[in-house]
């Protein structure tokens, strides 16, 4: 299977996720803190996306058994997530325009999200984007290489 094939099917399987990690995130934010909403999307998400990438996208590049893929995942994933995560938190601060770092500290890790859920949406999916490219490479060259 080509490199640009398995592109696609990465992005479609990364598509799929991306709503996944939003609607986790939107609802959970309603009862979490931002921050440990945020890590639970990731986290869904990603168990999500490594399940249909394992049948679908690298179907012919297993190797090992699947716990075994499913922490490489983990692992080849680290990067990505950090940036996601990292880029989704710095904006949605920027975004609500937090005057100091204790108002942010305290809106991010102990409020739950009374804004709006645009802003939620929107922070959170550029920082999938930012990760996206990152978490593919990984996958290609570590994962079922």
């Amino acid at each position: 299977m080509s490199y640009l094939v398995r592109f696609f099917k990465f992005a479609i399987v990364g598509g799929l996720g991306t709503i996944v990690n939003e609607a986790v995130y939107v609802f959970s934010s309603k009862a979490i803190p931002i921050a440990v909403s945020l890590a639970l999307a990731i986290e869904v998400s990603l168990v999500f996306n490594f399940v249909l990438n394992d049948i679908w996208t690298f179907r012919d590049k297993r190797n090992g058994s699947f716990m075994k893929r499913l922490a490489k995942f983990h692992g080849s994933s680290y990067l990505g997530n950090v940036v996601q995560y990292l880029v989704a938190i710095i904006l949605l601060i920027y975004f609500l325009h937090l005057s100091s770092i204790y108002q942010a500290l305290f809106t991010i890790f102990l409020a739950k999200y009374e804004q709006s859920v645009i802003t939620l949406l929107l922070t959170n999916f550029i920082g999938i984007v930012a990760g996206f490219l990152v978490r593919f490479v990984t996958s290609l060259k570590y994962v079922w290489a």
